[in-house]
């Protein structure tokens, strides 16, 4: 790793991000709110000035990137994200605990929508503004805008593209990489340009409708309202809200197969079909369960179908506590969080496309026992899955496992109990947001001790990684040249 590069490319992503902050700044200035004001311009120049500085440090660097750099850029620029990300909330005071600024940050980055914010209500418009942009630019991946904004990068711009790109399939997406960031965020900007302006026809206020578009289509969770979309009581509000978390669930690559007519490639995507039928037949499940808390089995299906969609898409939005509905219900949800999205979509989680490799991965060990000479492929769709994609899910899912196993064992040893403990690993990991019991749908994450945030926030950028981008970074190898 060239420290000169990882700098000087570094500081080129925080003049995006310094540009980001334009928008709270903006609206901080329209409303005469003078703490947010403050808060914002403070923010803005000192992400200004330390990119000028690391602009500075990496002068001189080469052009090309090398893999070692793209894993050192990727990986520290969500620490810088989490860290800068937290000075508008500290400078303004909506948040004073520096650990609890870098939780609710590295949260709205990773479009997790964990909180730490009690009464979001009370927040300025500008940091209920920042708080949704961050799950808007972090849902596509500021590293994604990066390579669609700077032509410059040549080939290093496939080490960084894929560096931050979910799950362990590629397809229907262009062979060039700047092409494919630009036509990514085009298809990202148009849907939620759509939301937003659905969302403000059926009645929200353009701010309301901006910001819930914004945390939709970012898989992210973060509200304007304290009940987040359950403090509107439209129906058709909230069928909207779960349409576009589907929406946001799916691989971006079939929007972009769809826009080139090739529909019947994305009606046999084998992903798609296992994520779709999964959510039907849960859905199914939730709705007879919570039937007798209804009145009616459309308002029943509605909720249903809200929560189910806001877990297995990783948005955490809620209409009600599904925290309070059956066990059976709640231990279903928990189990949902593991799987999250589709491959190439803004949402968190395993993926179904590695959740279906593995059942199909089992069958073929069950069908050996019984033909130990037979020789089986492993299918995705049409498509023969090659043992080195094989290995890579298993190993994947193992190390999820084991990283969500010794989250759980250290948030227990600061005092959380199991539920606890196990639901708020989950959910950060897989971008969830709220979890269950203490740190559920109606509650917030201020209560965890510090180590507990930092712990999460590591576990929140672990997971938006895909977990081995920011494990190479801590291996003495990532750092030689």
């Amino acid at each position: 790793m060239d420290p000169r590069v990882v700098c000087a490319s570094i500081g080129l992503l925080l003049y995006v991000l310094a540009g980001l902050l334009a928008a709270p700044l903006l609206l901080a200035a329209r409303d005469g709110d003078v703490a947010a004001l403050s808060g914002f311009a403070t923010s803005a120049v000192l992400v200004a000035a330390c990119a000028l500085l690391l602009r500075f440090l990496g002068r001189g660097a080469r052009r090309a990137l090398h893999r070692k750099d793209a894993f050192g850029i990727v990986a520290f620029i969500w620490v810088f994200l989490g860290l800068f990300g937290a000075l508008p909330f500290l400078v303004e005071g909506s948040i004073t605990s520096f650990s609890s600024a870098l939780f609710e940050a590295v949260s709205g980055f990773t479009t997790t929508g964990a909180t730490v914010v009690a009464d979001v209500d009370g927040l300025s418009r500008a940091t209920n503004l920042w708080r949704c942009e961050m799950h808007w630019v972090g849902g596509m991946g500021i590293v994604v805008l990066f390579v669609a904004i700077f032509p410059t990068l040549g080939v290093g711009a496939k080490q960084l593209f894929w560096t931050e790109a979910p799950g362990p399939t590629r397809e229907g997406l262009q062979p060039r990489i700047r092409t494919t960031a630009v036509t990514l965020w085009w298809i990202y900007s148009a849907l939620t340009t759509l939301c937003g302006l659905l969302l403000w026809g059926l009645g929200l206020d353009p701010f309301d409708a901006v910001c819930h578009a914004m945390s939709a289509l970012g898989t992210g969770g973060f509200s304007t309202r304290t009940a987040s979309v359950g403090a509107f009581p439209s129906a058709a509000v909230q069928w909207v809200v779960a349409l576009f978390m589907l929406i946001a669930g799916l691989n971006f690559g079939l929007y972009y197969a769809l826009l080139h007519g090739r529909v019947r490639e994305v009606l046999r995507n084998a992903e798609l079909r296992f994520y779709l039928g999964v959510n039907v037949a849960v859905v199914a499940l939730v709705a007879l369960l919570i039937l007798p808390r209804h009145e009616g089995v459309l308002d029943t299906l509605r909720h249903a179908t809200f929560q189910v969609l806001a877990v297995t898409t990783t948005t955490g939005f809620m209409t009600e506590d599904f925290d309070t509905y059956p066990h059976v219900v709640r231990w279903v949800l928990l189990l949902l969080m593991f799987m999250g999205g589709c491959a190439g979509s803004t949402a968190g989680g395993i993926k179904a496309s590695r959740i279906l490799l593995l059942g199909k991965l089992a069958l073929r060990e069950v069908r050996s026992v019984v033909q130990p000479q037979a020789v089986t492929a492993v299918r995705l769709g049409r498509q023969v899955v090659p043992p080195a994609v094989l290995t890579g899910v298993l190993v994947f899912a193992t190390t999820y496992l084991g990283l969500f196993a010794a989250a759980t064992t250290l948030l227990m040893g600061m005092g959380l109990e199991l539920v606890t403990a196990s639901s708020a690993a989950v959910a950060c990991l897989s971008s969830i947001g709220p979890g269950l019991d203490a740190v559920g749908p109606a509650q917030s994450y201020a209560f965890i001790p510090g180590p507990g945030k930092v712990l999460l926030c590591l576990c929140m950028i672990a997971g938006r990684l895909e977990l081995f981008t920011l494990l190479a970074v801590l291996n003495p190898e990532c750092w030689r040249r």
